[in-house]
């Protein structure tokens, strides 16, 4: 764990904040977005406490960005932090969620089409963050470099290979008649730390006199977790029961379907889509139509956890078809507090259990094997975020290839400008967002 980045606490909500702004793609896909605001020469995070937080995060329900917030939180600051992380890393997406789906019948889908083209170039800027994220871990890996990349190359032949073909079959118009096997990315955390628990049986039964039997002192984290856990309990709990008092009937089911499902959802945003479908389509407390052809579209174009902007998104469409505009910023306000709340008292439980083992020989393999787990996650990621490209390229009438290859030669440009000047990230993704607008207003 990591308690010395005291230094850090004063930008840890601006950070959030901007991860929140510039996170398209939801998932995975922020983690290297997260790893450059958290890990930093100026204080913060410890590479060796991200990759704890992200391996938590992999393995517990809910959106792994607020997870990881709320995990980082707890390290720099306290309860408190950890709490207002988790808020503001999915703020800025859910605010835009329920303003376009307030304004849609005004604005119609042109502006979710509009909002698909800026995220085209934003894409290809996290693209680049996906793989130089990627090549620094193999680069580290010193020794285990081979060892590195099998995994990486393993993991991502498990988890990718499906996407690929699909990909490569869209873009060149072949039969998509049949699948490849593949495993779900919690499916991979879970066989990499079951294969590293075997192997540090193995090292302890061999090796044991090596290890010595000293354990260092625990570094006082439980009581600021536990703290915290109670403090996202009430949260959680607390909107369950104002919606109760609004509403006994409708809003009590509503928030408590938020929480559950949210405990739910395994394999980030994407699945929470059919585990909402589950809860709330199939009960019948939204329409169909509103949620594949608003709620979905919307939380898929803007930045952010997707599991928080679409249980915020139906919260609100419930709350104004049953009382207006007011009920449903109410109820979308609440969702938000309860799906949050949810996600992170599972993710900071399971911190609290790792903290007192993190001298174990377990925990030290998992800290140095699971990174390429990840590099492989996030290989398999970057093929979804090309496909999804490539299908906004062809909703503007140009061909999937074009989106995949520009996508691509953009993320190398801002390699290249990278290596060649210092430019803000910041400038960095509005200039590609608006080349990617600009290209396709006009075509």
């Amino acid at each position: 764990m990591d308690l010395n980045g005291r230094g850090r606490r004063h930008r840890q909500l601006p950070s959030m904040l901007k991860v929140g702004c510039i996170g398209f793609g939801g998932g995975s896909a922020l983690i290297p977005i997260m790893e450059r605001e958290l890990v930093s020469p100026d204080g913060g995070l410890t590479e060796k406490a991200f990759v704890q937080d992200v391996v938590i995060a992999n393995v517990t329900p809910g959106a792994l960005p607020v997870k990881l917030a709320a995990l980082s939180g707890i390290q720099l600051g306290g309860a408190a932090l950890s709490a207002f992380s988790a808020l503001f890393v999915a703020l800025p997406g859910t605010i835009a969620t329920v303003g376009l789906l307030a304004l849609f019948s005004a604005l119609g889908p042109v502006a979710i089409r509009n909002l698909e083209y800026v995220s085209l170039g934003i894409t290809a800027f996290i693209l680049f963050l996906l793989a130089h994220y990627v090549a620094t871990v193999i680069v580290d890996g010193g020794r285990r470099r081979r060892v590195y990349m099998l995994i990486a190359g393993t993991t991502f032949l498990l988890t990718g290979a499906e996407k690929s073909r699909a990909l490569i079959a869209h873009v060149a118009g072949l039969e998509n008649s049949w699948v490849l096997p593949e495993l779900s990315a919690l499916g991979v955390v879970l066989v990499a730390i079951g294969s590293i628990g075997a192997f540090s049986v193995y090292q302890w039964f061999r090796y044991r006199p090596q290890f010595g039997t000293a354990r260092r002192r625990a570094q006082g984290l439980l009581r600021p977790v536990l703290v915290a856990i109670i403090t996202f309990a009430v949260v959680t709990l607390g909107g369950i029961g104002t919606a109760l008092l609004i509403d006994p009937v409708g809003g009590g089911a509503l928030l408590g379907l938020v929480s559950l499902s949210s405990l739910s959802s395994f394999g980030g945003g994407e699945a929470y889509v059919g585990v909402a479908d589950g809860f709330f389509v199939a009960s019948g407390m939204v329409d169909s139509a509103s949620f594949y052809g608003q709620i979905v579209p919307i939380a898929n174009a803007l930045p952010g956890p997707i599991l928080v902007k679409i249980a915020t998104g139906i919260a609100y469409s419930i709350g104004f078809g049953g009382g207006g505009f007011v009920l449903g910023i109410i109820f979308a306000t609440l969702a938000f507090l309860v799906s949050i709340g949810a996600c992170c008292v599972v993710a900071l439980g399971v911190l609290a259990a790792y903290d007192k083992a993190q001298h174990s020989l377990f925990v030290q393999n998992v800290a140095g094997f699971i990174l390429p787990v990840i590099c492989g996650l996030l290989a398999s990621t970057s093929v979804s975020m090309l496909h999804s490209n490539a299908r906004i390229s062809e909703q503007a009438g140009l061909s999937g290839w074009i989106a995949v290859l520009g996508s691509i030669a953009l993320a190398g440009g801002v390699a290249l400008v990278h290596r060649t000047a210092k430019v803000p990230d910041i400038v960095l993704v509005l200039l590609c967002g608006g080349a990617s607008f600009a290209l396709l207003i006009t075509l």
